[in-house]
């Protein structure tokens, strides 16, 4: 059977690449950012992308403008923006913040569309936020059953220590099993950084293999850092930064990942917006001086080696980091059709 999708949110396309490697035919995505549009549109002409603002939004209309029909739809996913989700216990959150309103919005789309099930992925803060909790009750009032968990990426083949709240609806007058992921066994062969970087052999003359310049006292610190999992702990005082000597000084942790190198042999750290910045985590090559490149990146996402990012060096990096790691995506799908298909437990029989 060819399932269907439609994906809100989709950022650059990880979880519309998840879903089409199990075959699911995505009608339709959305995003509000252009360069994620246009990266779509490179690379899913099949898919017809819009870049639209769903708080705005009315869903009857987007989806008509999908050729949908209410309860036509397999497969919604609602995998919203997660930063505000990761520090909205700071001072600087925004209880207006357009990504928070986003997953309130997404109840709406759910209960004009009714599709036969819903994908949701974000960072594990959320599951203790309002929003979400309500989003959730939305859920179950419209006859959805619900099952959620904090879930590791690296457990379906992603080589990052990427933990995500992955949560599945189902129209269902049943109960759904406990969530549990599988990745397939070409997944599971790329769970480390080596494994992951092997492929970036096939784009040697790719423009995005290539790192972020760097000045000429970031270079000698980078030297200065042991291979494969070394950190700015080996820093000479010349080379310390000023913030990283305050610290210190202070006796108290903080910023341990910084100008860290990865390691062969283990999953990446998780990848953030910045995720080819030395300053920013746990981003250096193992071996080589130098961050990881823009592919190097997108590889430890699970995008494949041939993926084309649109826009400049930085929204690319953006992009990249802030995308659902595709073969987290296709897990999860595999566990919902294993679900509509009754190939897994549970009492799931549809409305």
């Amino acid at each position: 059977m060819m399932y269907t999708a439609v994906d809100l949110c989709s950022g650059a396309g990880g979880v519309t690449t998840g879903l089409r490697r199990l075959g699911v035919r995505v009608l339709g995505a959305v995003d509000n950012d252009l360069d994620c549009v246009r990266t779509m549109r490179t690379n899913h002409r099949n898919t017809k992308t819009l870049q639209i603002d769903l708080t705005r939004a009315s869903p009857v209309t987007l989806m008509r403008e999908f050729g949908l029909r209410r309860g036509e739809l397999d497969i919604l996913a609602a995998c919203t923006p997660c930063q505000v989700f990761s520090s909205m216990a700071g001072k600087n959150s925004k209880p207006r913040d357009y990504r928070a309103l986003l997953v309130s919005r997404m109840a709406d789309f759910v209960k004009s569309w009714l599709p036969r099930a819903v994908i949701m992925e974000n960072v594990p803060g959320l599951r203790h936020h309002w929003r979400f909790k309500r989003l959730l009750g939305m859920l179950r009032s419209l006859g959805y059953a619900v099952s959620h968990k904090v879930l590791c990426a690296s457990d379906v083949g992603v080589p990052q220590r990427r933990k995500r709240l992955v949560c599945v609806a189902i129209r269902s007058r049943g109960s759904l099993p406990d969530l549990e992921l599988s990745g397939d066994s070409g997944s599971q062969r790329r769970s480390t950084v080596r494994e992951a970087f092997r492929a970036s052999k096939l784009c040697a003359h790719d423009p995005l293999n290539r790192a972020r310049r760097m000045s000429g006292i970031v270079m000698q610190r980078i030297q200065a850092i042991p291979k494969d999992g070394g950190s700015r702990a080996s820093l000479c005082r010349r080379l310390e930064l000023r913030c990283h000597s305050k610290i210190r000084a202070r006796g108290t942790a903080g910023a341990t990942n910084v100008y860290g190198r990865m390691k062969w042999d283990e999953p990446a750290p998780t990848l953030t917006t910045r995720c080819t910045t030395p300053a920013c985590g746990r981003f250096l090559h193992p071996t080589q001086n130098r961050p990881i490149t823009l592919r190097e990146a997108a590889l430890l996402q699970t995008f494949p080696s041939t993926y084309k990012f649109v826009g400049s060096y930085g929204s690319i990096e953006r992009q990249i980091g802030n995308a659902v790691p595709p073969y987290l995506a296709t897990a999860t799908a595999k566990f919902v059709i294993g679900l509509l298909e009754g190939r897994v437990g549970g009492d799931v029989s549809e409305e």
